[in-house]
């Protein structure tokens, strides 16, 4: 390759990097590596996409969350991928670099060739290990042609394209720690003909491996992802435990939903002030722009609020109680007993009771909503809203066992009958808890008045927007409820 293009070495460097991606691999998934490379007290960090596009900015630490930069350019590119997550350090790494300038027979640069040689380690390793050499054909303008003769030269001395592209996961596959991902969506693989009570326990153990993979961001409080994944997956279970009804012993569902219940009330006043806080920007955005910091009182009133109570929280999820409670479970789960008197769902074949379980479930969400008119009191709407929400989980749990073409259309309508309900519930949650916080920050003294005549407007605001929430419903149920999803329902699982 020097014959045709000779190779002069413009510069040598050493080179600290960390490599930054969050705890589900958001922007792995999207195709970018983020790396933050150490330079005195500052950090260069860039965003490479694996087509090679990269955005750089400077920050004087390593950035927890997109929205903790103030380059707006690159905030906006890093926000759109990562969204609320926390950025983890994923791999750290050392490299030797050197870059050459690729010449043609006029001794022009057409061409510069970037090679990294190095070492790296994931987070918790203590050694770093050698990674395989990156080489990296930097192009320039006008010089195409050149640029293809030199890869082409490069291909030849045996250069390959780097598989995966992404920069970070050759890193970790190269260290033997390829990215693990779990997925929420507890969509498990069942065949339509095992038996109830062995679905019934796959289906659980995924619920409570979500509980074990995100406990420690829950106990760090990392980010609000973590919490929202964990509480999910042990509602989901309680609602599995009486969804799915007749194989398991009734003293076991009776025991572990009770458990499991205890887990919800310990996990939801956290969550509920996550919530609020991460509705603040919209919060403003409702306001005049003139009195819109005016609530930064009150964000500092749920920070406060969100300490105390996440340290309850992190009691209760390192107490005996809840350690019982996921040994038991798990000890359970995997040493299935012969009972004395079996259970009448055991051992039926999973489907027939995946088909009657959820149309029992959908004929019960038509018979609640049916009965509901302009003057129902809205706690009806809130049991209708738990009721779409437990057939949502059923059809999760059972996803695998019927074609997506039937279930998707039904999933779809189900989810808009369920956004109606579900915005129709957290504003009127919202204007109440607003009220409840207003004058507690009144009676603490730590609620200036023109904060409180904000959050005034604001709740009048949420209140007229339940109203409307409230009289979009009964459209939304009767395209639910019409006859054609009425079919779709019953051909399905009929």
């Amino acid at each position: 390759m020097q014959e045709a293009f000779p190779l002069q070495l413009q510069e040598t460097s050493e080179e600290r990097v960390t490599y930054l991606d969050t705890f589900d691999w958001r922007l792995m998934d999207a195709g970018f590596t983020l790396v933050a490379a150490s330079r005195g007290r500052q950090f260069r960090l860039t965003l490479f996409s694996n087509d090679g596009e990269a955005v750089e900015s400077r920050s004087s630490r390593l950035p927890a969350f997109a929205d903790d930069l103030e380059d707006e350019r690159f905030r906006k590119a890093l926000s759109k991928r990562a969204k609320i997550r926390r950025l983890l350090p994923q791999a750290r790494a050392e490299w030797s670099r050197q870059l050459f300038a690729v010449l043609n027979e006029d001794e022009k640069t057409v061409a510069r060739i970037l090679v990294r040689n190095g070492k790296a380690r994931v987070p918790e390793a203590h050694t770093l290990q050698p990674v395989s050499a990156r080489l990296q054909l930097l192009p320039l303008k006008g010089y195409g042609t050149e640029q293809r003769k030199v890869a082409t030269a490069l291909r030849r001395v045996g250069a390959t394209r780097a598989v995966p592209r992404n920069e970070l996961h050759g890193i970790l596959e190269g260290l033997g720690s390829p990215p693990e991902r779990h997925s929420s969506s507890t969509v498990v693989q069942l065949a339509p003909e095992l038996r109830a009570d062995h679905a019934a326990r796959i289906i659980h153990l995924e619920l409570l491996k979500t509980l074990e993979v995100n406990l420690n961001g829950v106990l760090k409080d990392l980010d609000t992802e973590f919490l929202h994944e964990f509480r999910v997956a042990g509602r989901r279970a309680r609602s599995a435990l009486s969804q799915i009804k007749g194989v398991f012993p009734e003293p076991t569902v009776n025991r572990f939903g009770e458990e499991f219940r205890w887990l919800t009330t310990r996990t939801g006043p956290t969550r509920d002030v996550d919530v609020y806080l991460l509705k603040i920007p919209s919060y403003q955005d409702a306001l005049p722009e003139g009195v819109r910091d005016e609530l930064v009182p009150l964000v500092s009133f749920l920070e406060k609020k969100k300490r105390q109570r996440h340290r309850r929280l992190v009691r209760s999820l390192t107490s005996a109680r809840y350690a019982r409670l996921t040994d038991s479970w798990y000890e359970f789960l995997h040493e299935p007993k012969q009972e004395a008197t079996p259970t009448p769902n055991a051992g039926r074949p999973i489907a027939l009771v995946a088909r009657e379980r959820i149309l029992r479930a959908f004929h019960k969400i038509l018979k609640m909503g049916s009965g509901i008119g302009w003057d129902t009191p809205a706690e009806s709407l809130h049991r209708l809203r738990i009721a779409c929400k437990k057939l949502r989980y059923l059809l999760g749990f059972f996803q695998s066992l019927f074609p997506p073409e039937t279930l998707n259309p039904l999933i779809k309508e189900l989810k808009m009958l369920q956004d109606n309900l579900g915005d129709f519930n957290d504003l009127q949650v919202q204007s109440a808890a607003l009220r409840a916080f207003a004058e507690e920050m009144m009676t603490t003294g730590v609620g200036p008045p023109a904060t409180l005549m904000a959050m005034g407007q604001l709740m009048g605001q949420l209140e007229a927007e339940q109203v409307l929430e409230r009289r979009a419903f009964h459209k939304r149920f009767g395209a639910f409820a019409r006859r054609g999803n009425r079919q779709r329902f019953e051909e399905a699982f009929g």
